[in-house]
């Protein structure tokens, strides 16, 4: 479809901020179309490619995706707002999708009479207490410097909250979903990371948490440094300390669900490999005698699809390897060398059953 606009123009002067208004408004109706308009499929698959440092290949139906989320007529998800250089930079690295709400804003609100206004990234604060909250959609990922100088990578489907400024006797944040805390040492403000079910106390260190709220199990790994593990609503102290991890090890906790999430065993692992556990924060997928089961669902979060597996027998088959830049059909074919299965994929939805 022709729609008297040179799609690549359009899209080279987005990204350096020269769009007039009536481009802007163009621009999004095009947006709209989505995987409707073979031509911005192209043109947004070479751009893709031509971008430096690239770390992920995404599919161009994600991208779409991404983009038509925030283009929904008097809707803005997320009050954030973002330097139109770095959107598609932002898309390389996937980090947090905050293209999607860039468009929003530039569709709406923020078309000046020469160009699309310039704003730094700004946090909404969600409470009196001026939390930050960040949220991870799936196929993406981020990485948050927190007020002290201490760093998070948050996974696919996170969600990091924090305080705009840590008090005078500690640091407290709170994680759902996956996250990689390298924490400054400060002896004199105990680090907390609050979970389902598990307060995390440090010092200085680096370590893993895994906790999204779908699954039953907490994991807890420790890189370097030493961590202290306690059960929420209990005072941090000696008698209460559950474990005490030192590097290379790690705690799985099976976790009740509920309203306050409670804690009903532990298993106790030392000398893990690390590697394999941290290496999403890379943008490698590594996995070691995994139950398909397992692995979809971490390739749901990891590339925005859904995936019905409908033989039971497949469930529980068991891989091994990693993924780097693979696209979701590139990985599934992959799998497919290992096991004998199919897949039918249309958009994000992938249904896998016995060939």
């Amino acid at each position: 479809m022709n729609y008297g606009y040179n799609i690549e123009e359009l899209l080279r002067k987005f990204n350096t901020g020269n769009l007039s208004p009536l481009e802007a408004k163009e621009f999004a109706k095009i947006l709209k179309q989505g995987d409707d308009n073979d031509e911005l499929k192209k043109v947004l698959t070479t751009y893709w490619d031509k971008t430096e440092n690239t770390d992920i290949d995404t599919p161009t139906y994600q991208l779409l995706e991404r983009l038509k989320a925030g283009i929904k007529e008097g809707e803005i998800k997320r009050r954030y707002s973002i330097q139109r250089k770095a959107i598609f930079t932002f898309m390389k690295y996937a980090a947090v999708v905050l293209i999607t709400v860039g468009v929003t804003w530039f569709v709406k609100d923020f078309i000046s009479d020469n160009a699309i206004s310039v704003k730094p990234i700004a946090f909404q604060r969600t409470d009196s207490l001026h939390q930050n909250e960040i949220s991870v959609l799936y196929g993406s990922k981020s990485k948050v410097t927190l007020p002290d100088g201490s760093t998070v990578n948050l996974n696919s489907g996170s969600v990091l909250r924090y305080p705009a400024r840590f008090n005078n006797e500690s640091r407290n944040v709170t994680i759902e979903g996956e996250a990689y805390f390298d924490v400054k040492k400060d002896p004199t403000h105990p680090f907390y990371v609050r979970t389902n079910g598990i307060t995390v106390r440090v010092l200085g260190t680096r370590f893993n948490v895994k906790s999204y709220p779908d699954e039953k199990t907490v994991e807890m790994t420790l890189v370097t440094g030493k961590i202290e593990l306690y059960a929420n609503g209990l005072k941090i102290n000696d008698k209460n300390r559950l474990l005490v991890l030192a590097p290379n090890e790690q705690a799985v906790f099976k976790v009740k669900r509920g309203n306050n999430d409670s804690i009903e065993s532990v298993e106790y692992n030392k000398q893990v490999n690390v590697t394999p556990i941290i290496s999403w924060k890379d943008n490698q997928l590594m996995f070691k005698d995994e139950k398909l089961i397992n692995l979809a669902q971490k390739l749901e979060r990891w590339y925005n699809v859904d995936i019905n597996i409908q033989d039971e027998k497949l469930r529980s088959m068991t891989f091994s390897g990693v993924f780097v830049k693979e696209t979701i059909e590139q990985s599934l074919n992959a799998l497919k060398l290992a096991a004998p299965f199919r897949y039918k994929m249309e958009k994000n939805k992938v249904v896998i059953s016995s060939k």
